[in-house]
């Protein structure tokens, strides 16, 4: 009687487990598709090929045509060259991807520099739908 007993016990504490670790594991699924319907993605691509390493610290951006970012900036790193943004949208207006040194104040930066023109579009940005930026930074400053 008292095994019979611990086998039901132990029946009910797997059913359990197995009932609820399913259950959670639909929720996950069933809110995945939502949150990327809901949102913006801006996906920048950075083309950079550098003989010399890189020592400052170099974000990557998207901004709004009044110059304030839409999303967490990203770190740069030359071993990764996509970042992929979000933001709760629509949007209408003008989205404008960087690549900007980060500012350190008195302490030592290093003498490479990198030079990048902005890539912009402008429009209507649509939620579910993904923008692609491209960025071609490069060690001379654009000839005017």
């Amino acid at each position: 009687m008292k095994t019979l007993k611990n086998f039901s016990v132990l029946s009910l504490a797997l059913i359990f487990a197995a009932v609820s670790s399913a259950y959670s594991g639909g929720i996950v699924q069933k809110n995945e598709p939502a949150v990327t319907n809901t949102m913006i993605r801006y996906q920048v691509n950075v083309h950079l090929s550098l003989e010399k390493q890189l020592c400052n610290l170099w974000l990557v951006k998207i901004l709004d045509q009044n110059g304030r970012q839409v999303a967490p900036a990203k770190v740069y790193t030359p071993s990764t060259n996509r970042y992929e943004f979000f933001e709760r949208g629509p949007a209408v207006g003008t989205r404008i991807a960087v690549l900007v040194k980060y500012q350190y104040g008195d302490h030592y930066v290093c003498d490479t520099e990198l030079f990048t023109e902005p890539a912009v579009l402008t429009g209507k940005f649509l939620t579910g739908q993904t923008y692609r930026f491209d960025l071609f930074p490069s060690l001379q400053a654009p000839k005017e």
